[in-house]
């Protein structure tokens, strides 16, 4: 049974590391987090995995649809599928990194995985479900996931979320430092 509750620093990805040459140069100053902190609690009873993200949003945004120069507020929990699995690189080839991505203009969650940056697949996300509310200047998002192996076999997980007023999308987010040890 696992349980952690903890407030985190979060850091701006790297948009040096980002593929292709738009985001490495246009968004080169990009080295301050838009998202400074975040809370994070995990739950885990059985097969069950409960994990609520909660961080400062002053200005939320929900949707953006037909809009080409708005985004989307969204977060995403990852755990590899391997223990030496890098996660600022969505993983590497043969050590692949999966996880949840929630958009609040989506009915529900997808399910990601990678093996290294620019190979992220999406699909369906059975068995898994996240609620997100927006109060008083603050995003919580709270996914229920009925099992979770990769994240029951290695106990690592990391997170990142976006901010879509300050233009975050694809590699433009704010991440967890690492890896969190939840033993």
């Amino acid at each position: 049974m696992v349980a952690l509750n903890k407030t985190l620093t979060l850091m701006a990805a790297p948009t040096g590391m980002q593929p292709g040459g738009y985001m490495p140069a246009a968004f080169a100053d990009r080295t301050t987090a838009q998202t400074r902190k975040a809370d994070l609690r995990v739950e885990q009873a059985g097969d069950i995995w409960k994990i609520t993200l909660s961080w400062e949003c002053p200005s939320p945004s929900s949707s953006c649809a037909g809009e080409t120069d708005k985004f989307v507020d969204a977060c995403a929990l990852l755990a590899p599928s391997v223990a030496d699995a890098p996660w600022m690189t969505m993983g590497a080839p043969g050590k692949g990194v999966e996880g949840y991505l929630w958009r609040p203009d989506w009915p529900q969650p997808m399910r990601i995985s990678a093996e290294g940056l620019g190979s992220v697949q999406r699909q369906a996300a059975p068995g898994v479900s996240a609620q997100g509310r927006h109060d008083a200047g603050r995003w919580q998002v709270s996914f229920e996931i009925a099992a979770w192996p990769n994240l029951a076999s290695h106990h690592q997980l990391a997170f990142a979320i976006w901010q879509g007023t300050a233009q975050e999308r694809a590699g433009l987010k704010s991440v967890t430092p690492g890896w969190i040890g939840l033993e």
